[in-house]
C-alpha cells in the first residue's frame, strides 16, 4: 500500500469519528433540552402537623390478684374423718362447719365428766349444809369445792377437744377443691382445702424497680388492664413492702381494687400500668412520619424556599424520639410546634425534594 492510501484511509476514519460524536453529542443535548422543558418533578405525599399534648410516662408490672384472706384449711388434731359438710367450690359463711371428726370415744369421756361434776356438786351442797348444822369441818367443804372445780375442768378439756375435731370456717368465702372423705383417716396437720374469701375487692400484688417505687406512696392510682379482666379498671396502693429484693431490687407493692366482682380470680394475672413522671408538655406527630435509619430516625419538614415561592420542599431534619402514644410519637428534639412533616408517602423524599401535599382521603385534589 502506497503513501497516498494510507492518508486516504486515515482521512476517512477520523471524519467519520468527527461526524459520529458531533451526532451524539446533539442527540444528549436534545435529550437534556427535553426533560429541562418537562421541569422537576413532584413528590406526593400527605403532611401533619405537630402538635403538642400533656403526656406522662408510665412503666407496666405484671401483677397478681390476691384474696383480702386466704388460708390453708387443716386438721388439728388427727383422726378418722366422721362427716365432710362442704363440697368443691362451695361458698360458706364464717362458722359454718366443714369437717368432722370421729368423737365417739371424747363424748363418752365428756358424759363421764357431766357425771362426775353432778357428783361433786351434790357432795359440795352436802358438805356445806353439814357444816352449817356443825357436823362438818370447813375443810371438808373447801374439798369437795376443789373436786367439783376439777370435775368442771376435766368436762372442758373434753369439750375442747371435741371442739378441735370440728373444722369450721373462719370466714365468708369459697372452699378450694374438695379432696377429702368419710372414713378417710387424717394425720395431724394434713392439708385439707383453701378458702378464699369473696368480696367485692381484692388485692393486687405487683412488684416495681426499687427507683420507681420509691415515687409512689400508698393513696397512688394505677391502672389493671388485660388478663383475667374483660374492662379496664383503677386500682389504689395501700401497702410498700418495707425492703426490696436483694437479687432483683425491685419493691413488692399491694393495690386494692373494688367493683371487680366474680371476674378478678386469686392467682390471676393482670397488667399493672403506673405513672413514672409528672405530666407535662410533648410534642408529638405520626407515627408514620418517623424514617428509622442506622444513622438516626428523622422526619421531613415540609416547608416553602427560601426565595418564598409557591414550591414546597423537604427539609431533612434529624429527631430525638419518646414512647408510642397511641398512633402518634413524643418527639423529644428535633422540632416545633408548627412545622408540619410528611407522613404517607414520606419513604419517596430526599433533602431538598419538591413535594406536592395530597388532599386528606375522600376528597378531590
Amino acid at each position: 500500500m502506497n503513501r497516498r492510501a494510507l492518508i486516504v484511509i486515515v482521512a476517512s476514519v477520523s471524519g467519520l469519528v468527527a461526524f459520529l460524536a458531533a451526532y451524539k453529542y446533539w442527540r444528549v443535548s436534545s435529550m437534556i433540552a427535553t426533560a429541562a422543558s418537562f421541569g422537576e418533578p413532584a413528590e406526593a405525599v400527605k403532611v401533619a402537623d405537630v402538635r403538642a399534648i400533656t403526656w406522662q410516662g408510665q412503666a407496666s408490672a405484671a401483677g397478681t390478684i390476691v384474696a383480702r384472706e386466704f388460708v390453708t384449711l387443716s386438721n388439728e388434731l388427727a383422726g378418722t374423718v366422721a362427716r365432710v359438710a362442704f363440697s368443691s367450690g362451695q361458698v360458706v359463711e364464717a362458722g359454718q362447719a366443714l369437717l368432722e371428726l370421729d368423737t365417739r370415744t371424747e363424748r363418752a369421756e365428756l358424759r363421764s365428766a357431766e357425771a362426775d361434776i353432778e357428783l361433786a356438786r351434790l357432795t359440795a351442797n352436802r358438805t356445806r349444809r353439814l357444816v352449817e348444822q356443825r357436823a362438818g369441818t370447813q375443810a371438808e367443804v373447801d374439798r369437795a369445792r376443789a373436786q367439783l372445780a376439777q370435775a368442771e375442768a376435766r368436762r372442758d378439756v373434753v369439750a375442747a377437744t371435741i371442739a378441735r375435731k370440728m373444722l369450721q370456717a373462719p370466714f365468708r368465702g369459697r372452699i378450694g377443691l374438695r379432696d377429702v372423705h368419710p372414713g378417710q383417716y387424717l394425720g395431724e396437720g394434713t392439708e385439707i382445702t383453701t378458702l378464699e374469701s369473696v368480696a367485692d375487692g381484692v388485692y393486687v400484688d405487683f412488684r416495681l424497680p426499687q427507683e420507681l417505687a420509691a415515687q409512689l406512696a400508698p393513696g397512688a392510682r394505677v391502672r389493671l388492664s388485660g388478663g383475667a379482666l374483660r374492662k379496664d379498671a383503677e386500682a389504689v396502693v395501700r401497702a410498700i413492702d418495707a425492703r426490696a429484693d436483694e437479687v432483683s431490687r425491685t419493691v413488692r407493692l399491694r393495690a386494692e381494687a373494688t367493683g371487680l366482682g366474680a371476674e378478678a380470680t386469686p392467682g390471676a394475672f393482670v397488667d399493672v400500668t403506673v405513672a413514672s413522671t409528672a405530666p407535662r408538655q410533648v410534642l408529638v406527630v405520626p407515627v408514620a412520619a418517623v424514617r428509622r435509619a442506622a444513622y438516626g430516625d428523622h422526619v421531613f419538614v415540609i416547608g416553602a424556599t427560601r426565595d418564598g415561592g409557591p414550591e414546597l420542599r423537604a427539609e431533612q431534619r434529624f429527631v430525638k424520639t419518646g414512647p408510642v402514644v397511641g398512633r402518634e410519637i413524643v418527639i423529644l428534639d428535633g422540632l416545633a410546634t408548627g412545622d408540619r412533616v410528611a407522613t404517607d408517602g414520606s419513604f419517596k423524599l430526599r433533602h431538598g425534594s419538591l413535594v406536592r401535599v395530597a388532599p386528606p382521603a375522600g376528597q378531590g385534589s
